[in-house]
């Protein structure tokens, strides 16, 4: 049995491991900005948080209200129809 992509192996490994040091190489350039941009956002997460659960709470409130309201109408509407 021939070995015919032994060689695609050997090109995709070398590409592969020729990558990740480049792209090791990227990351420790920038690692100090990301961790900076990293914690930021994470202190901006844990400060909005609460924000955004009361504005979602109130949303579904307002929500589960009118869904409530149309829905006697709508048996009412299926009722007189019928």
């Amino acid at each position: 049995m021939k070995h015919n992509r032994q060689p695609d192996r050997l090109e995709s490994s070398i590409i592969a491991a020729a990558l990740a040091v480049a792209g090791m190489l990227f990351l420790s350039d920038k690692l100090g900005s990301l961790l900076f941009s990293g914690t930021a956002f994470m202190h901006l997460v844990q400060h909005t948080a609460s924000v955004v659960l009361v504005a979602l709470g109130l949303t579904l409130l307002v929500a589960e209200q009118d869904v409530i309201e149309i829905q006697p109408a709508d048996l009412r509407q299926k009722r007189n129809r019928e």
